[in-house]
């Protein structure tokens, strides 16, 4: 299957960002990998990705008509008293728009920017369905939403909600599209959306993309995926900080994670992170000498010089 990449990546995530990209471009097939982004972290990409990388830049007010940052900020400030949260909902609908964007794929790969993967990840079963990675997290407030919205209940045990999500380009746009129905002239279906939430939960989390569009194909085309986990961590941050090495990296390989995010909300001690990457050091130096006897390792000691470049 053909699929491309996207990230949505604000300005604290741009240094970890890099990481996830090379990540991808090493270890998926993807064709393209769109980075959605403010118009002045451009030049950071274009000077810190080489060449070779298969990577566009969209601009993150040009994605959605009449819809950007500003004014979301501007709603959220009007309704609750503060646009704090802005910027959390303004990247869930970037990415659900891209279905609207005609070079991108049939197919495409929805990847949160603060996460690294890390090692050779397929997104297709042999019979074409998409892999999804199931969770246990439940938030009321989202599925709530979701029958206000569109008359949709919970259709499955699980979440959605993953560090990722193989996306079906018509699926999302025949999501979208039930939600333009809904909505009139005067608000769009963006505003349809946060309108249907209410204040208390709009102030925190009321409202995820995954969920819903989850929800929707399970209901509408229900054998189109299959369940499959993963190992992962978001505790990447706690561990090593929000600046991996690769001796990290190869650490986080070596105990056999698909993935692992270095989430900017975490913190932890500055003694217990440089521990912790004392212990990656001893590791990462230990293999390397084991590698140079054995020739073992050699994959994941290339792949997390590769992504720390």
């Amino acid at each position: 299957m053909i699929y491309d990449s996207v990230l949505c990546v604000s300005s604290r995530h741009k240094d970890i960002a890099l990481k996830a990209i090379r990540s991808l471009h090493l270890f998926t097939q993807s064709r393209k990998i769109f980075i959605i982004t403010s118009r002045q972290n451009f030049t950071f990409f274009e000077n810190m990705l080489e060449a070779r990388f298969p990577v566009y830049l969209l601009d993150e007010d040009e994605i959605i008509e009449n819809i950007n940052l500003r004014v979301l900020q501007e709603y959220f400030t009007r309704r609750i008293g503060t646009s704090l949260r802005a910027g959390w909902y303004f990247q869930q609908f970037l990415k659900m728009s891209v279905c609207n964007l005609s070079d991108v794929a049939d197919h495409y790969l929805i990847w949160d920017s603060d996460t690294v993967l890390l090692q050779p990840l397929i997104f297709f079963d042999q019979d074409v369905r998409v892999l999804v990675n199931p969770k246990t997290e439940y938030h009321q407030p989202y599925f709530e939403l979701i029958k206000k919205a569109l008359g949709i209940e919970k259709q499955v045990g699980f979440s959605f909600i993953s560090e990722h999500f193989m996306i079906n380009k018509s699926y999302m746009n025949e999501l979208v599209c039930n939600f333009m129905t809904r909505s009139s002239s005067e608000i769009s279906w963006v505003e349809l959306i946060l309108n249907s939430i209410d204040d208390v939960h709009l102030f925190i989390s009321g409202f995820s993309e995954f969920e819903t569009y989850g929800n929707f194909v399970a209901l509408k085309y229900k054998d189109s995926f299959k369940c499959r986990s993963l190992k992962s961590t978001r505790y990447g941050t706690m561990h090593y900080g929000m600046n991996p090495n690769k001796y990290d990296i190869f650490n986080l390989m070596l105990a056999g994670y698909a993935f692992a995010s270095f989430e900017v909300w975490q913190s932890a001690s500055k003694k217990r992170i440089a521990a912790n990457k004392a212990i990656s050091g001893i590791i990462y130096m230990s293999c390397l000498f084991l590698h140079r006897l054995t020739n073992r390792y050699s994959e994941r000691l290339s792949a997390s010089a590769e992504l720390c470049r």
